[in-house]
């Protein structure tokens, strides 16, 4: 390692820690700082208590090591270079260091933020483990063997054409795909491979190769999660365990790193153009804008459909649904976080109803809560999908001069930019409903319930950040700096959750006040009703700031 790139490593540390104590004065950065020391204090008072004790079972580990080394492997394919601050990369680059001193040193704030999680490893979890040091170092060396790991697989990735760069990334999904459903059936019993995959008909047409079923009942993999995790627990390996365990991740981290730097490619250009997209990503981030920078590309126009549905205000929903169509990695996002989350849920209502015909008993109440949780999980779902979903006003910024010259209401519009994120995140949620209802005996009155209250939940989500965009767009249009701030987000995120207080409230309200025969329904009935009234103030709202947008331009 160059000493001169290690000393301006510590200086460049030493500014930015100035710079972040400086920055305290100002009330975003020191709530922002003050919740993180609040949440690791609250941490740190209950350390003893015994969710921690679960948190270090092997079962976890091994789970929190996988979705680590495979975060750290994809993440770094899909940088396809390596990420530098624009200042190093005109210094560096135009010096005489070696591409390995160069790697080396974009490797050392990686190394300090394993050190630092190792020690608030250590803090949290030493009353929990034998030997708390040499675990710790060994979280500390693991860290450092996936900075590696990323490393090298940016590297790697911006070799290779960008048709091999889109194919290698599906297998990788693919085969984590594959991990994840061998450790659900080692480790906690879930089987995610459906019944057909297995059936004998099935294995005809793989024959003689090895199906994925045959992989999940394999010997080895039951004797191996038996050894692992059953068998043995990591807070009480002895002295000379821990050792090895401790050399086998130095050795690791000494030999990805020595892989790293043999790795025979050219990092300048990769790294160019890479550190050259996310300082273009941060830059629209403090504006205000959309991060994604959208390629252009040559495509055909659309014509409108022959129904009179897309006629009028509806050519808007038309336009916005072809944009969705076009936005084929923000579908993808969405359909694959829709099919991980409900997946779990159906699964975990899967397991509830097998272990009730093995001879398990609960009273019908009980199993009608437990109904109710997962209802409830279901409807949270929009709380991520509506982020992954902005085909409404977020799409249209440079456009909303413009329509305000269409020759139609301004609440017709505003309904008709949030009809689409709203009727996708209600086909996402369904679809796992219904797969809840025939896969894992759902209770079908809590489905026809659940289909009412989503577009109530969708609807009131989405209007909610539509409001913020043209809030920010506002203050854009009449030349007033407006910057995706902390606390303007968390402002956003606390409205999110009490747009639906008069309704949760009034729920609460009405089943206080009447008969217990009825209090459930009825109470059901008007929190909904509620929500639907709060949704159309909230139209009216957004129809009424879309109405008062304007833009003043000097002439030329």
């Amino acid at each position: 390692m160059n000493r001169a790139l290690v000393y301006l490593w510590i200086a460049l540390l030493k500014r930015r820690t100035l710079h972040f104590l400086r920055g305290l004065r100002r009330p975003t950065t020191l709530i922002g700082f003050a919740a993180l020391a609040f949440c690791f204090g609250f941490w740190f008072y209950h350390r003893r208590h015994e969710f921690f004790t679960h948190l270090v079972r092997p079962e976890i580990l091994i789970g929190g090591a996988l979705v680590m080394l495979g975060g750290s492997v994809f993440q770094g394919f899909l940088q396809r270079g390596l990420v530098f601050e624009p200042p190093d990369v005109e210094f560096l680059f135009t010096s005489p260091f070696t591409q390995r001193q160069i790697v080396l040193y974009r490797l050392l704030p990686g190394y300090l933020f394993a050190l630092v999680q190792g020690t608030v490893f250590l803090v949290l979890f030493a009353p929990h483990l034998k030997h708390p040091v040499m675990t710790s170092g060994g979280v500390v060396l693991f860290q450092i063997v996936c900075f590696h790991v990323s490393a090298g697989a940016a590297i790697f990735a911006g070799t290779i054409s960008e048709a091999a760069h889109h194919r290698i990334r599906w297998m990788m999904m693919g085969a984590f795909f594959l991990i994840t459903a061998l450790y659900l059936r080692g480790v906690l019993g879930l089987k995610l491979i459906p019944a057909f995959v297995s059936s004998p008909l099935t294995q005809v047409f793989f024959y003689p190769a090895v199906t994925l079923s045959d992989v999940g009942t394999a010997p080895f993999l039951g004797q191996w999660t038996l050894r692992w995790v059953k068998s043995n627990s990591w807070s009480t390996f002895g002295a000379w365990e821990a050792i090895f365990y401790l050399g086998a991740f130095a050795v690791a981290a000494a030999m990805s790193l020595w892989l790293v730097l043999r790795l025979r490619a050219n990092i300048f250009e990769t790294s160019l153009a890479t550190t050259t997209r996310a300082a273009e990503r941060r830059l629209r981030f403090q504006q205000g804008r959309s991060v994604r920078v959208v390629e252009l590309v040559q495509l055909r126009s659309r014509r409108l459909p022959k129904a009179r549905l897309f006629r009028g205000v509806g050519a808007i929903i038309w336009k916005n649904l072809v944009v969705a169509r076009r936005s084929r990695r923000s579908l993808g996002l969405a359909v694959a976080f829709a099919l991980i989350y409900s997946g779990f849920f159906i699964a975990l209502r899967w397991l509830f109803h097998e272990h009730l015909t093995q001879g398990g008993r609960l009273p019908e109440r009980e199993i009608l809560n437990f109904d109710r949780i997962i209802g409830g999980m279901m409807c949270v779902q929009v709380f991520f999908l509506q982020r992954a979903l902005p085909f409404d006003f977020r799409r249209d910024g440079n456009h909303l001069v413009g329509f305000r010259a269409l020759p139609i209401s301004p609440f017709g519009l505003a309904l008709a930019e949030l009809c689409v994120p709203t009727v996708f995140s209600f086909v996402f949620q369904v679809v796992g409903l219904l797969a809840l209802v025939i896969f894992a005996h759902f209770a079908w009155t809590l489905a026809l319930l659940s289909l009412l209250v989503f577009p109530a939940i969708a609807l009131a989500l989405n209007g909610v950040w539509n409001l913020h965009y043209l809030l920010a767009a506002t203050r854009r249009a009449g030349g007033k700096a407006e910057s995706a701030s902390p606390v303007a987000l968390l402002m956003v995120v606390a409205l999110s959750f009490l747009i639906f207080y008069p309704a949760g409230w009034t729920a609460l309200q009405v089943g206080r006040h009447t008969l217990r025969r009825f209090s459930e329904p009825l109470a059901m009935g008007v929190g909904l009703v509620v929500q639907y009234l709060v949704d159309f103030l909230l139209v009216l709202i957004l129809a009424r700031l879309f109405q008062r947008f304007e833009v003043s331009r000097d002439a030329p």
